[in-house]
């Protein structure tokens, strides 16, 4: 069963679906010792780092921001191009203060980012001095509550590799290995499941769309509405085309993603097309060829 866990960041990775980091190899080791491949690590904004020097924007701060489903294959940062943008991410010696990652399986921006401590579950015994360093584990009811809102607000992102060693493959056998589930249901894995890509429009005719690939995308569609209110807008299954394993989906949600980039208007949001008429993805994805 898929554990979840948080850890304390310093902000939000952007839209690259980055590593998870560790200041230091002992800290990335007791990170792997407490979990298993396909666990999910939550990001909580700090709300007081330990560095005076860190400046973090005030709408951030405490706030769930990313989550990764965690593999246990080790690279270094810089192995995945991963330089520092700000002073405070050097230390005193001009080394990188995160030198050490694991590789994600699964990478997600969360939407509409909410306070941990306003969430069902939190108590105050969730923050602890451990989640600063590495991971700490949440209880049932905490764990409910972050997975349901992954279900509503995460946008996944493509997920970063080593550019000195071929994870790639590895990172693709991982995620058929640990396909994701949520909300309670306990899916084994199979990985002999038909794979779709799925078209969901905001209202009937609406031209804000999400395109994605799932298992069960009408099951994937009414995630997204669990957290609307009734008097707004609803998703709507618009197109659940077949296409075969995961990694084909993968690729022809890329090629798509790639095809209506200028219609990815949301900041940190790469599922949602705004303008886009659904006929004009269904015609494109007529013509995708698989590699």
């Amino acid at each position: 069963m898929t554990k979840v866990f948080y850890t304390y960041v310093w902000g939000s990775f952007g839209s690259r679906g980055s590593p998870l980091t560790f200041a230091s190899k002992q800290n990335r080791t007791v990170a792997i010792r407490s979990t298993q491949e396909g666990d999910l690590v939550f990001g909580v904004v700090s709300r007081t780092p330990g560095d005076s020097t860190v400046q973090i924007p005030d709408e951030l701060k405490g706030r769930v921001v990313n989550v990764w489903q965690i593999s246990h294959s080790t690279g270094d940062t810089a192995e995945f191009g991963i330089e520092a943008i700000n002073a405070w991410d050097r230390l005193e010696n001009g080394s990188y203060r995160w030198p050490y990652a694991l590789q994600p399986i699964r990478t997600w921006l969360i939407r509409d980012a909410p306070e941990f401590r306003d969430l069902t579950g939190y108590t105050s015994t969730t923050h602890t001095q451990r989640a600063i360093t590495t991971l700490q584990e949440v209880d049932e009811e905490l764990a409910a509550t972050l997975k349901d809102l992954l279900a509503s607000n995460g946008e996944g992102l493509e997920v970063m590799t080593p550019r000195y060693q071929t994870m790639a493959a590895r990172v693709q056998q991982l995620r058929q290995k640990h396909p994701f589930a949520l909300n309670g249901y306990n899916v084994e894995p199979n990985t002999e499941a038909t794979n779709s890509i799925y078209v969901a429009t905001l209202g009937k005719s609406g031209r804000v769309l999400k395109i994605g690939h799932a298992q069960d995308a009408r099951q994937r569609v009414s995630e997204f509405n669990k957290f609307r209110l009734s008097s707004e807008p609803q998703w709507v299954l618009h197109t659940d085309q077949a296409i075969g394993s995961i990694q084909d989906a993968i690729e022809v949600e890329k090629q798509l993603g790639e095809a209506f980039a200028n219609f990815r208007t949301e900041p940190n949001n790469n599922e949602v097309y705004v303008g886009l008429d659904p006929m004009t993805v269904l015609s494109k994805l007529a013509t995708v060829r698989i590699p």
